[in-house]
């Protein structure tokens, strides 16, 4: 009796594991899918010139520009109040590419033509100023010139951002406000996906085999890969519910089976049917679409999960030299020492599908154990009254 209820205990108690790891896990994928952006990201190798402002300033003011984010970080700086900071230069459509909420102000299209010395800072940033955070319209100095202070931008916080997030803090600026900002080379261009700014990006010198100067860093798909981890555990949940209902149904026809083959020696097979039609029609429909539900999620879903778009052939699955291909692609974006500007969304998602993947085994662990001894209990309840 002891025995069974420490049994009892330790079930009970991998239910509990379970149910706040899932909780952690939604949170976790629900947050992150909200702030990676689904962006496609053409980052400067550190060796390579790039492109320089001046070309991105003979733009022709048509559709494929109006969406595209360009930046370019600086060596860092010390501000009075602050501390040290790196100036970032962007144009006016950084903020809201990258979903920056930004209270105030953000770097707007006349800031950028007029040159106006604007400046947005963190909240960190702010509190060291002033507690209340209550800093726009005061001016700081950078570069022996007076910013004013037009807007505070939430600065990433938690464990997952602490942990995708380098020792800098940011301040952004107009490009213009540099004043040798005309030859300077383009860090990051971004532009939102399948958008006309990313099929712009051809038209100042950046292609997809241009590997040289720039490596694209495509965040939908990893926004996309995070967004479907939840899904994933609801239809590894209802693959284990499946083969659990299914084991108990076995069970209940077994002994039905042995019962009528007892009783009826020769004509037990149609006196089953005749005698249970609807037990086993109802329950053939209902296993059948238990096992359609995990079957459909992850025909949909997984395919997605445990391999990028990129890594999949169009026409054969079984060339080997696609696969090779896009592995080199991924480890060059991942090993080139691209660090220029904030390499912060693509830490962010590696580290989340990293967790996100230890935490989804941990679960699928727990699931076969609970799910193990439930068919073991109910079982011996079955047993106890035959």
């Amino acid at each position: 009796m002891t025995k069974q209820k420490h049994k009892n205990i330790s079930l009970y108690f991998a239910c509990i594991i379970f149910l706040l790891l899932s909780a952690v896990f939604l949170l976790l994928s629900f947050n992150v899918v909200k702030e990676v952006p689904r962006v496609s990201e053409c980052s400067r190798s550190r060796l390579s010139q790039g492109i320089p402002f001046s070309t991105y300033e003979k733009l022709p003011n048509i559709s494929y520009s109006k969406e595209l984010s360009v930046c370019s970080e600086l060596e860092a700086q010390t501000i009075s109040g602050i501390g040290e900071v790196k100036p970032v230069l962007i144009n006016e459509n950084f903020f809201d590419i990258y979903n920056i909420y930004v209270s105030g102000s953000k770097i707007t299209k006349e800031h950028i033509t007029t040159k106006a010395p604007a400046i947005v800072i963190s909240d960190k940033a702010a509190l060291s100023l002033n507690l209340d955070k209550n800093v726009v319209g005061k001016t700081i100095s950078l570069w022996d010139k007076e910013f004013t202070i037009v807007g505070v931008y939430k600065k990433p916080s938690g464990f997952l951002r602490e942990i995708s997030s380098d020792v800098y803090d940011r301040v952004y600026v107009p490009y213009t406000c540099y004043k040798d900002y005309s030859e300077l080379s383009i860090d990051i261009l971004t532009a939102p996906k399948s958008s006309y700014s990313e099929k712009g990006l051809p038209l100042m010198g950046i292609t997809k085999t241009d590997k040289e100067f720039y490596i694209k860093n495509d965040l939908t798909v990893k926004h996309d890969i995070i967004a479907n981890f939840p899904i994933l555990l609801i239809s590894v949940i209802n693959l284990i519910f499946v083969i659990f209902v299914i084991k108990i149904i076995s069970s209940m026809f077994r002994k039905s089976y042995h019962k009528l083959h007892k009783e009826y020696n020769h004509e037990y097979f149609s006196i089953l049917i005749r005698k249970n039609f609807l037990y086993l029609l109802v329950r053939l429909i209902l296993s059948i679409i238990l096992i359609a539900i995990p079957t459909t999620l992850f025909i949909l879903f997984t395919p997605k999960l445990i391999l990028p778009v990129s890594y999949i052939p169009y026409d054969n699955i079984f060339e080997l030299k696609h696969y090779l291909l896009a592995f080199t692609n991924e480890m060059q974006l991942n090993n080139a020492k691209l660090i220029v500007a904030n390499n912060y969304y693509q830490n962010l998602s590696f580290n989340s599908i990293f967790i996100l993947s230890i935490l989804l085994i941990i679960q699928i662990v727990l699931l076969i154990i609970i799910s193990k001894h439930m068919i073991k209990k109910i079982g011996k309840k079955n047993e106890q009254t035959t």
